[in-house]
C-alpha cells in the first residue's frame, strides 16, 4: 500500500518498504483473516512493503483497504498463520437430442390451464419436523448422510448417463431416493442439510442436483406443504439438469461471457430434459413441469419462455431459488465457489430485484439462516465457532458450536460450553468466515450482472 493502507493504520506503522523477517512467510488470502487477532510479527505485501506491524490487531478497515487496493493475499509469519486464519480441517459424449417446440408448447399449455395447481392432501410435512434447539450433531449419524450424499450423487451421475443414451431411466430410485431424503429431514433436518450443502471436493452435475434437491425439499416443508409435494420437490431437482449433459462440454466448462447463439444452445437443456423424462415411466406428471421451468425467474428474466410470477410452478420457484444457492456454493470455471453467506446476500440481492420470488428467499432464510448452516463465523468475543442450527424464525442468531477459542486453541466437540444459542446474547457473530481448506471467495457485483449458464 504505497500510501493508502497506511493512512489508516497507526503513526508508528512505517509507509516505507521494509525488509521481510527472516521468518519463514506464509501467503494467506485476505478473506481468511480473523478480525481482533493480534499479530506477534509484521505482515509484508508480496512486494516486502510492510502494510501491519508485529503487535497490531486485524481490523475490518484494514481488510476493506487492502481490499480496495485490489490484496488479494498478504505475507504472515509462518507463527501467525495458525492465528489469524481458521484453521479447522475440513470434513471430509451422448448422443445428440433435438429441440422439440411441440414438447415446450404442450408444456406451457399445461401450466397454463391450471391443472397442476399445487394441493396438500395430507397434513403439511412440517408437522413431523424433529427440532432438536441446542444440540449437537449425532457424528456417527451426520457420517451416514456425507456417506449417503456421495452414493446419491454417484447413483444420479449413472442414471443421467442412461438417459442421455436414450434408455428410460428408473423413477422408482429416484423416488425411494426422495423418501429417504424426506425421512432423514424429518429425523434432523439441520444435520441433513448440513451434509448435503457442504462444499464438494469434486463438484459434477449429479452432486449438484442431489444437494440442490435436498435443499429444495427442505424449503417446501418451511412453506407447509404435504409430504407427498416434498418428494415431488425432490424427484424434480433430482432429474431438473439432466439435460445439461447434451450440450456442448466447451460451453458448459466456459469461463467467458458465452455469446447469444451459445446461450441459445445452453438454454435448451430444459427441453433436453423433459425429454428424457418423457422416456422413464413412473414419474410423476408434475415432475417434468417443475425441471422445465428450474431457470425461469419472477421477473420474467429466464428461460425457457420468460415465464413470470405465478405462471411459473410453485415447485419450480421452490427449485430455482435452491438451484441458485447452490450454483453459488460450487465452483465454476468462471470463478470460485462463494462462501456460504456470500451466497445469502447474493440470493437476497436478487430477491430484492425481483430474479427470486421473495416468499421463497424468506423461508430459505429461515431453513439456512443468514449465516447458512455448516459455515464458520468469528464471535464478538473472538472465538470461531460453527452454524449448526437453525433457531426458530431468527435467521440472524443461529445455534453455533465453539470450534476454536480466542486464542486459536481447538475446542473439543464434547466440551460442555461449546454449542451457543445466539439469541440468549452470550456473543454475536461479527465476521463470516470462508470454509476452511477452500478458495471460497465474498460476493462480487459481476457474479449478479454477467449472464451465464448458470449463476
Amino acid at each position: 500500500m504505497t500510501s493508502s493502507v497506511v493512512t489508516d493504520v497507526p503513526a508508528d506503522h512505517d509507509a516505507e518498504a521494509a525488509p521481510v523477517d527472516h521468518e519463514e512467510q506464509v501467503s494467506i488470502r485476505v478473506d481468511e483473516l480473523i478480525i481482533g487477532r493480534k499479530l506477534t510479527s509484521p505482515i509484508h505485501d508480496e512486494k516486502g512493503l510492510l502494510l501491519l506491524a508485529a503487535g497490531s490487531v486485524i481490523t475490518s478497515d484494514f481488510k476493506r483497504l487492502l481490499k480496495q487496493r485490489s490484496e488479494s493475499s498478504i505475507q504472515v509469519g509462518l507463527a501467525d498463520a495458525n492465528r489469524v486464519r481458521l484453521k479447522v480441517a475440513v470434513e471430509e459424449s451422448p448422443a445428440p437430442l433435438t429441440f422439440d417446440d411441440a414438447t415446450a408448447t404442450r408444456l406451457d399449455q399445461m401450466i397454463e390451464s391450471g391443472l397442476l395447481m399445487v394441493q396438500n392432501t395430507g397434513p403439511a410435512a412440517k408437522d413431523n419436523i424433529v427440532y432438536h434447539g441446542r444440540k449437537a450433531y449425532n457424528l456417527d449419524r451426520h457420517e451416514d448422510l456425507m456417506d449417503q450424499r456421495k452414493a446419491a450423487s454417484e447413483s444420479v451421475g449413472s442414471m443421467m448417463k442412461e438417459a442421455l443414451r436414450g434408455k428410460g431411466g428408473n423413477s422408482r430410485a429416484v423416488t425411494e431416493m426422495a423418501a429417504q431424503y424426506m425421512t432423514d429431514l424429518a429425523d434432523d433436518s439441520d444435520s441433513l442439510l448440513c451434509s448435503a450443502i457442504a462444499a464438494s471436493r469434486e463438484p459434477s452435475l449429479a452432486d449438484h442436483c442431489v444437494k440442490m434437491s435436498t435443499l429444495g425439499m427442505a424449503l417446501g416443508v418451511e412453506l407447509g406443504l404435504d409430504e407427498d409435494n416434498c418428494k415431488k420437490i425432490c424427484v424434480a431437482g433430482l432429474v431438473h439438469d439432466w439435460g445439461m449433459g447434451a450440450v456442448p462440454q466447451e460451453l458448459r466448462d466456459a469461463d467467458y461471457v458465452l455469446t447469444e447463439h451459445e446461450m441459445f444452445q445452453v438454454r435448451k437443456h430444459p427441453i433436453y430434459t423433459v425429454e428424457m423424462l418423457e422416456r422413464m415411466p413412473g414419474i410423476p406428471s408434475v415432475v417434468p413441469i417443475a425441471a422445465y421451468q428450474v431457470h425461469e425467474r419472477w421477473n420474467g428474466r429466464g428461460y425457457p419462455r420468460a415465464k413470470s410470477g405465478e405462471r411459473i410452478h410453485l415447485f419450480a420457484r421452490i427449485l430455482g431459488v435452491a438451484d441458485v444457492y447452490s450454483a453459488l456454493t460450487s465452483p465454476r470455471p468462471q470463478r470460485p465457489a462463494l462462501s456460504p453467506y456470500a451466497a445469502m446476500e447474493c440470493v437476497v440481492k436478487l430477491a430484492r430485484r425481483k430474479d427470486l420470488d421473495p416468499s421463497i428467499v424468506r423461508a430459505l432464510l429461515k431453513v439456512l439462516t443468514l449465516f447458512p448452516i455448516g459455515s464458520y463465523v468469528a464471535l464478538s468475543d473472538g472465538r470461531i465457532a460453527r452454524v449448526i442450527r437453525r433457531n426458530g424464525d431468527s435467521y440472524t442468531t443461529p445455534i453455533v458450536q465453539v470450534v476454536e477459542d480466542a486464542e486459536g486453541n481447538p475446542v473439543p466437540h464434547d466440551q460442555d460450553d461449546a454449542i451457543l444459542d445466539l439469541a440468549e446474547g452470550a456473543a454475536t457473530i461479527v465476521q463470516a468466515l470462508p470454509t476452511p481448506g477452500t478458495s471460497e471467495i465474498g460476493l462480487t457485483e459481476d457474479i449478479l450482472l454477467v449472464p451465464r449458464p448458470r449463476l
